[in-house]
């Protein structure tokens, strides 16, 4: 693997942490923030629902506006939006100042899908792109977990949870600072769309959008409420519920790093996705069923080979099935969909166990979302002369 390629994979990286992070910071930081500024839990809950809302409804606007630039420049896009959102409530004095940047979190959140697949485009021909997709989808993955590990502690040290949060916009430099490196004096190795595509969005895209937000919903129920499960149900301390979700972090980590190549190698997109469907669906019914604590650790197994690993072979199928010029736009109409079923499925799976008093009904409504899920990713596949997303490279 050479030098740039390496850096490559380092942008991507960098960009889809910083610009994904935010909602992972507001849960880590939620009890100084609340007491930092004398703000209600809602309150705290509602800048995650602020940060996946904006970018559920402009992810298809921002991902068309992707499609009409340089990778380069709608990836810096996110890297600066990230920097601003970040420094703004690093230097917050006001929760609505932290409102404010939690809605420019949303607008980056929104652009970095779109930017990041069109910049691998211009870098990987179709079939070499699964590894740098599973690289810049696994900086989602780091991003929650450094500030899980890195936030806490900072906020207790010198630095403080407004220094800590500094580090962020840092971190953004620097990945300005390596895009910059990597494109200076190479503007043929870009894409470029001379004519954005301006049609209606493709079938096979729509039907991507509906399962990216069949699992969203089932991923925001599990990731929000799975610890929360193993404690009421089987008494697990919080330590050993952490360490379930490091279990099926862990596995997502490393199931994004390696599906995209082997989907491309061995499976097809459609059925890859089919197949990790069918897993969130088994997920479901492990958890609905669990006799005793055992199970929930082959189910985190589960957790994270499907509803946490989809995406890669989600953006590698947009990459592939979109119309010419209309990559930032399907990419964008996935992610919409996605954003909008994590941030709806974790309160709608809460509400169903205040008014049961058991998360059964909601793991059996897991398993249904996988099942269809798998139906609807049996239909994600090119039509008989599919128009593939490759634009015309600017020289």
């Amino acid at each position: 693997m050479n030098a740039r390629r390496v850096g490559l994979g380092a942008v991507l990286a960098t960009t889809m942490a910083v610009a994904t992070v935010a909602p992972g910071v507001f849960s880590v930081l939620a009890t100084t923030l609340r007491s930092e500024f004398g703000v209600a839990r809602w309150q705290i809950g509602a800048l995650v629902t602020a940060v996946m809302g904006v970018g559920a409804l402009l992810s298809p606007i921002v991902g068309s506006y992707s499609d009409r630039v340089l990778p380069r420049y709608s990836t810096a896009a996110t890297l600066v939006l990230a920097a601003i959102a970040f420094g703004a409530m690093a230097i917050s004095p006001s929760y609505w100042l932290l409102a404010a940047a939690a809605v420019f979190a949303g607008l980056g959140q929104a652009l970095s899908n779109p930017a990041t697949n069109l910049l691998i485009m211009s870098q990987a021909e179709l079939g070499r792109r699964g590894f740098l997709t599973g690289i810049k989808q696994a900086g989602v993955q780091a991003g929650n977990f450094l500030a899980g590990i890195l936030l806490p502690a900072g906020a207790v040290s010198m630095l403080g949870w407004r220094g800590s949060i500094a580090l962020i916009p840092v971190a953004c430099v620097g990945g300005l600072a390596v895009l910059g490196l990597l494109v200076r004096g190479r503007p043929a190795a870009e894409v470029k769309v001379t004519t954005p595509w301006k049609g209606r969005t493709e079938p096979a895209i729509m039907r991507l959008a509906v399962f990216a937000a069949l699992s969203g919903l089932a991923a925001g129920s599990l990731l929000t409420h799975l610890p929360s499960f193993a404690s009421e149900t089987f008494g697990w301390s919080a330590t050993v519920g952490g360490l379930l979700v490091a279990v099926f972090s862990g596995v997502a980590l490393v199931a994004r790093l390696s599906a995209g190549p082997i989907s491309e190698r061995f499976f097809s997109h459609h059925g890859t996705l089919t197949a990790m469907a069918i897993l969130t669906g088994l997920a479901g019914v492990a958890l609905a069923l669990a006799p005793s604590g055992v199970w929930l650790w082959p189910t985190a197994v589960l957790v994270g080979i499907g509803p946490m690993a989809w995406n890669v072979i989600g953006n590698l199928a947009v990459m592939e099935l979109s119309p010419a010029g209309g990559a930032g736009h399907g990419s964008g109409v996935m992610m919409a969909g996605f954003f909008g079923g994590v941030a709806t499925g974790a309160p709608l799976f809460g509400w169903s166990v205040d008014v049961t008093g058991t998360y059964r009904p909601g793991w059996l409504v897991v398993a249904a979302l996988g099942l269809v899920a798998a139906w609807v990713g049996q239909g994600i596949r090119a039509p008989a002369t599919p128009p593939r997303s490759e634009p015309a490279r600017s020289r």
